[in-house]
């Protein structure tokens, strides 16, 4: 497989998702003056190395059910265009799950048992959402699959790895991380809607069409900046937690573009930009409270 090819596979724009819990969760460790560089490389490789073999997973599932035709949407399809084989596309899951299982040990021998069931929680997702009689990736779940596994699941998982600790403010900062991350699927979702519809899959985009998910998405963007009101009055933290609104206008503008109808091939690279900044700016308010 070329190196074009693998990156696709990986489909390098939804790595974002994968990057912003661990960024966080990593920065909640760093505010309490606990934190393992090296562990939380290792958890973050980790995370990186599962998301892949998800990917990969998804692309060889998608191909096993006949969804994905050439040419297709976004980062799809690399079987069926004759690019590259399904074995190939197996044999890089297996490397990357082999390859998160070796780094992922490391980590149970020094944060305790607790790691292995994270990385167990996280395996068993990425096989069901793509793989066995009823994909949850087909199902309208599937964004709450990957809401609890990308935030809670990824940001105590790597704050535990980053600190040996769990912060108490990990969940609350989860909250949107998933938000956001959920939000990527179902643009992507949306984006594929006819295609899905044609095959037989019952998404939440598929279910609801594409102008209720429309509002659905907004709503989920809108509640990852509205979360810091209620946690500052709340929780007492830092008036920095209002950082995350210096994205706003980037999200009502990639909203507004969304709607217009022109950007649908370029929805999840937005989407994904978009969760990006708001996990940069999370991270920063947790590093440099004020």
């Amino acid at each position: 497989m070329k190196i074009g090819q693998l990156l696709r596979l990986a489909r390098v724009p939804t790595l974002a998702a994968t990057a912003i819990p661990l960024m966080v969760g990593g920065a909640l460790g760093l505010s309490e003056g606990k934190f393992d560089p090296l562990s939380w490389l290792d958890i973050f490789t980790v995370a990186l190395l599962l998301q892949v073999a998800t990917n990969a997973l998804n692309e060889y599932g998608d191909y096993r059910h006949g969804i994905d035709r050439a040419p297709s949407p976004g980062f799809a399809g690399l079987i069926v265009s004759g690019e590259t084989s399904a074995r190939s596309i197996l044999f890089v899951a297996a490397t990357c799950y082999a390859g998160a299982f070796v780094l992922g040990m490391t980590l149970v021998l020094t944060r305790g048992i607790l790691m292995l069931l994270f990385g167990v929680v996280a395996i068993l997702a990425g096989i069901l959402y793509s793989e066995g009689p009823f994909p949850l990736s087909s199902t309208p779940v599937g964004e709450l699959l990957v809401a609890v596994v990308m935030g809670p699941v990824e940001v105590v998982s790597a704050n535990l790895a980053a600190s040996g600790e769990i912060s108490t403010l990990a969940l609350i900062f989860s909250i949107p991380v998933s938000l956001m991350i959920s939000s990527i699927l179902l643009t992507n979702n949306l984006r594929d809607l006819d295609k899905d519809r044609d095959h037989g899959r019952r998404t939440l985009a598929v279910l609801i069409g594409r102008k209720l998910g429309s509002v659905i998405l907004f709503m989920l963007i809108m509640s990852a900046f509205l979360w810091s009101l209620p946690v500052f009055l709340l929780f007492s933290i830092s008036p920095s937690v209002f950082l995350i609104w210096l994205a706003f206008p980037a999200a009502l503008w990639s909203f507004s573009v969304l709607m217009s109808g022109r950007a649908w091939p370029k929805s999840v690279a937005m989407t994904s930009r978009l969760a990006t900044l708001v996990g940069a700016l999370l991270t920063l308010s947790i590093l440099f409270p004020f």
